[in-house]
């Protein structure tokens, strides 16, 4: 698996960059539709992955790249495919493939210093295995990495770049600056390229879908339901990103919500996730569950507690970018939303994987660490990378596990 042929690598981006078998694959899409009307979780996260697969790389639509905190109400606003390469190139760490585009970065002298989301969606885009932008979308929050890390993909694909300056401190001057920007790419969207917003399905589908959400978190603060194996909602991410503001979501959100709507099996310890997790390491679910160290809250699925009213979408959406910025890229907002999340959803401690190359974790580690302690939670920072295998080390990561079981 580590070793793939150049030839074969070849021939796959040239089957890649061609959109005739992806609208051929529409086939296969109908057949599953048919024949799994009713899909449980499991079953409908495959037949989005095969309609983004046919939509994206057949190009029945115009794409449009975006970083983790552009709001993708935006982009179905104004009929756009949205692919968020962060996300994507997660999942090609899930399926064991991220050490080929991680390569072809290294390759061109991009640092193992970087991060590796940031590496890997270039690696992928140097070797031509995603899916070709017409446009690209990017906020400067909450990695400072961001910009530049899209400036690069303009470089190599050379298609407009639309960057939205977000300021550190929020407040009414904030949201109003970050909205006439949102107008202003708009404008020139409708001027340039003749894209036409329609704000009111795209909004009640996110409100819709933040809903239901919303009763999601309520369930999962009982004691009697829990989402196993531990972190699992953070292979979820898509539906609280990439699809928000679209059916897809909603139908997500719905059936998650079936799943914790009856009693379930629970683990003894209820902890907080902060971060993200490293996606190729399939034993640490089965870690946790050994440990009996259960998850029921991940920072990065919170939901924007506000509402978008398209009456005013760019200062409905500014709000929306500034809230990510308060609760995850401040020190004093993140621990304070951190605080509070211990509480309602009675956890008893929080796990912290810190990543390689991230400056935004990193650097607010040893003070979210103090903080927790103060207030008498308990915090396990580990170290290590979502995607880049090179950094692991299992048995180490079992050994400070059992170490903090021992604790609780």
């Amino acid at each position: 698996m580590d070793r793939i042929p150049k030839a074969f690598l070849r021939i796959l981006r040239f089957c890649i960059n061609r959109p005739t078998p992806f609208r051929l694959l529409k086939v296969y899409e109908w057949w599953l539709r048919r024949t799994y009307p009713q899909p449980d979780l499991s079953q409908f996260s495959w037949q989005t992955t095969m309609h983004t697969i046919c939509t994206l790389y057949g190009r029945t639509q115009k794409v449009a790249w975006a970083s983790l905190f552009f709001p993708s109400e935006f982009l179905y606003a104004a009929s756009l495919a949205p692919f968020y390469p962060e996300i994507a190139t997660g999942l090609v760490g899930a399926l064991g493939f991220a050490h080929l585009p991680l390569e072809e970065a290294e390759r061109l002298w991009f640092s193992q210093d970087l991060c590796s989301y940031h590496r890997g969606s270039l690696g992928m885009s140097f070797l031509g295995f995603f899916p070709k932008p017409d446009f690209l979308f990017a906020t400067s929050t909450i990695c400072q990495g961001t910009v530049g890390f899209f400036e690069t993909l303009q470089e190599i694909w050379k298609v407009p770049l639309f960057l939205v300056d977000v300021p550190k401190e929020g407040g009414p001057r904030a949201k109003e600056y970050v909205a006439l920007q949102l107008a202003q790419i708009a404008q020139r969207l409708e001027k340039e390229w003749r894209v036409r917003f329609f704000w009111d399905e795209a909004f009640a589908l996110s409100n819709k879908t933040r809903e239901v959400l919303r009763e999601v978190a309520r369930l999962r603060q009982r004691s009697d339901r829990m989402l196993l194996p531990p972190t699992k909602n953070l292979d979820y991410l898509p539906y609280y990103y990439e699809f928000l503001g679209s059916r897809i979501a909603l139908s997500f959100a719905e059936k998650l919500k079936a799943r914790l709507s009856r009693a379930s099996p629970t683990l003894p310890h209820r902890l907080i996730w902060l971060h993200l997790k490293p996606f190729y390491m399939k034993n640490l679910s089965k870690m946790l569950e050994e440990l009996e160290l259960g998850v029921v809250f991940e920072e990065f699925t919170d939901i924007f507690p506000g509402e978008l009213s398209p009456s005013s979408p760019f200062l409905s959406l500014a709000e929306k970018i500034l809230w990510a910025n308060e609760v995850l890229a401040s020190a004093q907002g993140r621990v304070s939303h951190i605080l509070k999340a211990l509480k309602m959803y009675d956890a008893e401690g929080a796990i912290q994987f810190t990543q390689w190359g991230c400056r935004q974790s990193q650097g607010m580690t040893s003070l979210l660490r103090k903080a927790l302690l103060d207030a008498g939670y308990p915090v396990l920072t580990l170290d290590g990378d979502h995607l880049d295998r090179r950094h692991r080390g299992e048995e180490g990561l079992r050994t400070r596990l059992e170490a903090f079981r021992e604790m609780l």
